[in-house]
């Protein structure tokens, strides 16, 4: 903050002629003489507060003191009469002055007054950027293996990109155990997961998405259910995970009437996801935001690029998690899906434009536009509104 003050003393003194003629005998007139204003003239103080300081005047002959304001921002400012505490009626923005300069310097003049007669003193208060960052929000992510690594690296993401505000509570398990319904009827992970929710600040839940033929509710009624007992406005999203075992993709899209498996990805998106899920648990819900983020989609754009020799990383089909696409059978993900998926909560989930969003991803291969793409696509009545 800024500390170049300078100490000015005022003191005016109202010269009153004396009547001659008298003897020495006679008790001189009492002189009134103007109170003394003491204190600092230059004030710094950051944006977002108002209170600026105590003006601080005295009076020889012990008179009370009021204070007043005037000058060219003194309609942005007010002070206690008898007090002396000068604020500012609204916190100031210093990206966007309401001084009559606009340019986050105020000027006022102080007066202090006896009744009779007064002293005045010019003061400016400058105005201090404050990192304020993004805001954010706080959330709960629980899911499994095809969920945490989005939620850690979103975490990353949201604060490089200055939402300092940015607070997330994670709880994860592993396969079906990390379900919805999986988390619920463990023990341990339901009485974890009501402890974050009955803190009663979580505004954003998020969740897995998972298949169950017999009720495609399971598990998100509960969850939902029990958050909105403490968290009315609380948000639900649910992250749509890529289908499994990709070596057999081909073979499972033929076997369900589909030529490829991007097409059968884009009807279990649609039918299964968000009709029989999301449309369900919204007439169930009608108070309650509920949207989807098409994560799984990182991995089918991924591969197609690397089918087409289109990556500008040295990244394999299988192998390490640091140099490929998938880590092992099942289908877990490499570092560069991950960088996708996580781009994509990024922009779900905060709106942040990718296309000028300048986090490092540590590939070559422009995660930020493939990411982009892929929100750009997806259908709007299931984005965050």
């Amino acid at each position: 903050m800024k500390q170049n003050y300078g100490y000015v003393i005022i003191l005016l003194t109202a010269l009153v002629g004396c009547g001659g003629g008298g003897s020495n005998s006679e008790t001189p007139e009492q002189v009134n003489t103007a109170p003394q204003l003491i204190g600092l003239i230059d004030f710094a103080i950051d944006e977002n507060t108002t209170e600026i300081t105590t003006i601080q005047a005295t009076d020889a002959e012990g008179d009370n003191i009021t204070y007043s304001i005037e000058g060219s921002d003194s309609a942005l400012m007010t002070i206690g009469s008898l007090s002396g505490e000068l604020s500012f009626i609204s916190p100031p923005d210093y990206e966007n002055p309401q001084d009559s300069n606009q340019d986050n310097i105020y000027e006022v003049t102080i007066i202090a007054s006896d009744g009779s007669l007064s002293s005045s003193l010019g003061i400016i208060i400058s105005i201090n950027d404050v990192l304020e960052g993004m805001g954010g929000s706080n959330m709960l992510l629980m899911g499994n293996s095809f969920f945490r690594p989005y939620a850690e690296r979103f975490s990353e993401l949201a604060l490089e990109a200055d939402f300092l505000e940015h607070q997330d509570n994670l709880v994860f398990r592993g396969g079906d155990n990390g379900t919805p319904i999986g988390l619920w009827t463990n023990e341990d992970t339901n009485a974890e997961i009501k402890q974050t929710l009955d803190t009663g600040n979580i505004d954003i839940l998020g969740m897995t998405w998972y298949f169950n033929e017999t009720n495609p509710l399971s598990g998100f009624t509960e969850w939902i259910d029990y958050a909105l007992q403490n968290n009315p406005n609380i948000k639900i999203f649910v992250s749509i995970p890529t289908i499994d075992f990709p070596a057999d993709w081909q073979q499972r899209a033929e076997d369900s009437g589909y030529n490829n498996i991007r097409d059968l990805y884009e009807d279990v998106v649609s039918d299964i996801t968000h009709k029989a899920t999301i449309d369900q648990l919204r007439e169930l819900y009608p108070s309650t935001e509920i949207f989807t983020l098409p994560t799984g989609w990182a991995t089918f754009d991924l591969v197609d690029q690397h089918e087409n020799n289109l990556l500008l990383d040295d990244v394999s089909l299988f192998g390490s998690y640091d140099d490929s696409i998938f880590t092992d059978a099942k289908g877990h993900q490499g570092e560069i899906v991950v960088n996708t998926g996580a781009l994509i909560w990024l922009n779900g989930l905060y709106g942040v434009n990718l296309r000028t969003d300048n986090s490092d991803t540590g590939f070559n291969t422009d995660l930020h536009s493939i990411a982009e793409n892929i929100m750009d696509f997806h259908d709007t009545n299931y984005k965050q509104q």
